[in-house]
This record gives C-alpha cells, structure tokens and sequence, in this order.
C-alpha cells in the first residue's frame, strides 16, 4: 500500500510539473521572476548534493539504509526539493498566468503537502530523532510553514 501511494504522489507530481511545462513558457522573462527560478534551481541542486545520490529518492519512501540529513539546507526547512519546485514554478503561473496553470499549480501544492505528510510519518517510524527534528525545522520556509 506504501508504494502504491508514493507511486500516485509522485506521479502526480510529474504530471503537474509535466503540465506546466506543456502550458507556457519554461522561464520567466521578468528578471525578478528568473532570479527567483534560479534560486529554486540553485535550492534544489543543492538539497540533492547534501542528501547525495545514494540517500535521494524521489518516492517518499525512506531508503533502508538511509540517513537522516540535517544539514546543509535541512537546518531550517524540512523539504527543501519541494520548496525548490514550486520556486521554479510559481513565476512561471504568475508571469503566464492562466486559470488552467493555477489548477495545475493548487494540484501541484496540495500534493506536495499530503506527500510531505506522508513522508514524514514514514520519516518519524524509521528514524527515532526524526520527531526533534520536526521541532526545531519548519515544512518548507523558514519560520513559516
């Protein structure tokens, strides 16, 4: 049942993100909009080189021999490949904006949401610190969520 939710979550993901890109432009224009694409490209290449390649999965699934990564970008936000998505995607709604694109973003969001959520109680089952953790971290931005 595990694998089955985190195929659908991903899948869904890749679908949203799959959507965007067959909707509009892949890069905004507005020099504010591309710096802030970059800094989700730049977040993201980064989360990936902390979590390095034998740690990263794109299912929300913990890895058996995986270790819980709390440095780098993780000191302050839990999730920060999910931050770095919807940095490089939400300039591209606002720049292009269309009703289909911000339901393809609401979709995209909330899925990233409900597979955090499912991350983490797989996260808390496999690593005992993974609770304290929680506490001194916040989902996805800093001193917000």
């Amino acid at each position: 049942m595990k694998k089955t939710i985190s195929n659908s979550l991903v899948a869904i993901q890749f679908g949203a993100i799959g959507a965007m890109a067959l909707t509009g432009p892949w890069i905004a224009t507005a020099w504010y909009l591309v710096v802030v694409e970059a800094a989700g490209i730049l977040l993201g290449l980064y989360a990936i080189y902390i979590m390095r390649p034998g740690n990263f999965n794109v299912r929300p699934l913990v890895k058996e021999s995986g270790q819980l990564v709390t440095h780098g970008p993780y000191r302050l936000i839990r999730h920060p490949m999910y931050t770095a998505i919807l940095l490089v995607l939400y300039p591209l709604l606002i720049e292009h904006f269309t009703y289909l694109r911000l339901s393809i973003m609401i979709v995209l969001t909330i899925n990233l949401v409900v597979k955090q959520i499912f991350e983490e109680g797989l996260l808390k089952a496999h690593f005992s610190g993974y609770p304290d953790y929680m506490k001194a971290t916040h989902r996805m931005i800093p001193c917000v969520f």
